[in-house]
């Protein structure tokens, strides 16, 4: 967008197109009618149909409305339209891409700290979460050196970045819930407490990921740009969670230690 707005500004004055007003700047007055219309003559006087106000008292009939645009200090042309909105989505989400999921893992760290009682426990979560932020932007930046502009960092998978996080956590909590009673049950027996967390709450993360992984093939299938993107990202947010619940997260909690789970066990 901002190329094609360059472009016709380096070509405003070549021949024919000095005869045509690439959209308005700021600054610029225009004139909306309120009934009747200007002659072609009188807007041809005028220049510049930005300066239509000449044509409101033409015969004394009507008058026309005359709006100057804010001035903003910008000499780039306004775009309005479909392309204009994409374009400023575009604007706001580039600001959020990187605030939006870190104000969500900081909700999450606050919460999982007053939950647990541990910052430890709350930091382990949150970093594995940082993990699975990283990932969707390297999908993002792949669709982008594909050129695959559906499936690039846009306001419509903006919103599945805190969606993985949400759903990430989850299994997270699951897996470090049932390491600190596996913990009691066992006597502080670190290895038999692992394999049966593993083999309970670790094949129900995994099951959950399989059916919410099948529930997302619809959407993969979709001709629908911004639904499609949504789907990958969440499918592959979905992956990169279960992976580190069962993996990471275990090995973090075990070189770590947090009292949450091991009590006051070194």
């Amino acid at each position: 967008m901002k190329d094609i707005q360059q472009w016709f500004e380096d070509n405003k004055n070549e021949p024919g197109f000095d005869l045509v007003t690439w959209g308005f700047k700021s600054g610029d007055i225009i004139t909306m009618p309120e009934v009747g219309v200007c002659s072609i003559e009188s807007v041809n006087e005028s220049n510049s149909p930005t300066k239509r106000q000449d044509c409101a008292s033409e015969n004394g009939d009507w008058v026309a409305k005359v709006v100057q645009i804010e001035d903003s200090g910008t000499t780039t042309m306004a775009v309005g339209g479909f392309l204009g909105a994409t374009e400023a989505t575009h604007d706001v989400a580039e600001v959020e891409y990187i605030k939006s999921p870190l104000v969500t893992a900081l909700a999450i760290f606050i919460v999982a700290a007053l939950i647990f009682g541990s910052p430890l426990v709350a930091a382990i979560l949150t970093s594995t979460l940082l993990v699975t932020l990283f990932g969707q932007y390297g999908l993002g930046a792949y669709y982008t050196s594909v050129e695959n502009w559906s499936g690039n960092l846009h306001f419509a998978t903006l919103v599945s970045l805190s969606i993985a996080m949400g759903l990430g956590v989850d299994y997270g909590i699951y897996m470090i819930s049932r390491l600190k009673e596996e913990m009691a049950a066992t006597g502080g027996k670190w290895v038999e407490s692992l394999q049966n967390t593993l083999e309970t709450t670790g094949a129900a993360v995994f099951a959950s990921i399989v059916v919410l992984l099948a529930s997302f093939i619809p959407l993969l299938m979709t001709q629908l740009a911004n639904t499609w993107a949504l789907g990958v990202f969440i499918s592959e947010a979905l992956i990169i969670d279960v992976v580190l619940a069962l993996t990471i997260i275990p090995l973090l909690v075990y070189i770590f230690k947090p009292k949450y789970v091991f009590g006051n066990k070194k």
